[in-house]
């Protein structure tokens, strides 16, 4: 009985075996303006098209794509399409398809056929997305899907990168690597404001630092829809660990320990060769007594100096702008708005609205925004209150302007703070007088009545950072 069954089984197996590779495929040519190629298609492919998904076809030459259906031959096998350059063929895509869909890896260039993204499909689900960047043409960051394709908000596992070559003290390559790496989950939601993909910080984050190939944990933690919760952990010189309490993006509490007592001395933050001070914090019983340095750049005097100093009692900052709990603790908060949305930012850089909280004299807006465009890393900083390009709050329709009274959390000008690739940080800005009676708002760097830059040699505009055009709950 047993036999008979498993023979039955083994005969299903290969019957199902011949009916996926009946499919017959030819071989046809692609021209489409300056876009040539060659493409396997189906033969007499009779499939029922599943109504979420999108299937390419072939049909007088040329590659079409529809959601739900098709109206040519399905593409099924291998795809190649480039163009006739300078020094002959530049790619423009090469990759696998299954009965119209998408399947195993896609290829996709950008003008001079320089790869720009591999990304990884199974019978037209997005799995996986690999970008490289367009001059150093390595891997730059990558989306890992963990849900289903058709379902959002969908999880997803982020990395980001910055890899480059180790030098020896003349300058040559040693052929080994240097650099940063991300690790972070979340989700990918659809931005409601212009259709594109949003992703969102919602899981474990680790931040490693990578040496001659060697790489080191340095951060550690969770995200909640882009806010730091419960335990953080910092990794130091010498064995020095940062225990960190967050409560929303709020430290409640923050410990220095070294082989799990609390430590007294200098801690150092080191650079990517441990070789250079970065940071330097004063603690006393493992807490921040004395002087924080931080953000250390060469001099006109070619001196390593920091660009910063706090100064700390207690584990308190003097300076209120780098105590934000203290100062909401003082705060009547009499509604709070919650967003949890990427902002419309006019392309002036990546930014998210978390929050708005009103209180009974103005409005704490709660920000975050991540370094996505600088793979060696940026520096974050905005104007301090009153100054030129201080953020603003405009009423739209009113065309009030509300100037910023009070920043948290983030460097004001002249100084600055690092940003890695990928890395998010939050700020909050303070608005006296900013009631929930208005709807329509942006905040904006600057001049809100002419937030942008106009380059008189090219004509490109660049608008100033900010959140535009938001209408408040």
């Amino acid at each position: 009985m047993n036999k008979k069954f498993y023979l039955l089984a083994v005969l299903f197996f290969v019957a199902k075996g011949f009916v996926l590779g009946q499919y017959q495929t030819k071989k046809v040519k692609i021209k489409d303006g300056d876009q040539e190629g060659i493409a396997e298609v189906c033969v007499s492919c009779k499939i029922t098209p599943e109504p979420s998904k999108t299937y390419y076809w072939v049909k007088g030459g040329k590659v079409g794509n529809s959601k739900g259906s098709f109206q040519g031959e399905l593409l099924h096998g291998s795809l190649e399409i480039y163009t006739m350059g300078m020094e002959g063929k530049e790619m423009v895509e090469k990759g696998n398809y299954f009965t119209g869909l998408k399947n195993g890896k896609i290829e996709n260039y950008i003008l001079g056929g320089i790869l720009e993204t591999i990304e990884t499909f199974d019978k037209g689900d997005l799995k996986e997305v690999e970008f490289y960047h367009p001059e150093t043409k390595v891997l730059d960051h990558k989306y890992v899907f963990l849900s289903d394709a058709s379902k959002f908000p969908r999880k997803v596992k982020m990395f980001f990168y910055y890899i480059a070559d180790h030098l020896d003290d003349n300058k040559k390559p040693t052929g080994k690597k240097i650099g940063r790496r991300l690790e972070i989950e979340g989700y990918q939601q659809i931005n409601p404001l212009n259709s594109s993909f949003s992703n969102f910080y919602d899981g474990a984050y680790k931040k490693y630092h990578i040496w001659e190939d060697k790489e080191t944990l340095v951060q550690e933690g969770t995200f909640s829809k882009n806010n730091r919760v419960g335990e953080w952990k910092n990794y130091y010189a010498d064995g020095v660990v940062a225990v960190i309490t967050y409560n929303n993006d709020i430290i409640a509490s923050e410990k220095f320990l070294k082989d799990g007592q609390p430590f007294t001395g200098v801690v150092k933050e080191m650079s990517l060769s441990g070789k250079s001070e970065i940071t330097l914090i004063e603690v006393k019983n493992g807490v921040r007594e004395g002087k924080t340095q931080d953000n250390f750049r060469e001099n006109d005097k070619k001196e390593w100096k920091p660009t910063r100093t706090i100064e700390y009692s207690n584990g308190k900052a003097k300076d209120e702008a780098f105590d934000f709990a203290t100062f909401l603790s003082k705060q009547k908060i009499v509604r709070e708005a919650k967003y949890t949305m990427e902002c419309d930012s006019k392309g002036s850089g990546l930014l998210y609205l978390d929050k708005i909280q009103y209180t009974d004299k103005g409005a704490i807006v709660y920000f975050q925004t991540v370094n996505t465009t600088f793979v060696r890393g940026s520096a974050i900083r905005t104007d301090a209150p009153g100054g030129k390009t201080a953020f603003n709050a405009y009423d739209l329709t009113t065309k009030k302007i509300y100037p910023v009274t009070k920043v948290f959390n983030i460097a004001l000008a002249p100084y600055s703070q690092s940003s890695a690739y990928g890395e998010m940080h939050t700020f909050m800005l303070y608005f006296e007088g900013l009631t929930d009676a208005v709807k329509k708002i942006s905040f904006i760097e600057g001049d809100p009545e002419n937030p942008f830059v106009i380059d008189e040699k090219t004509g490109n505009t660049t608008y100033h950072w900010g959140c535009y055009e938001l209408t408040t709950k």
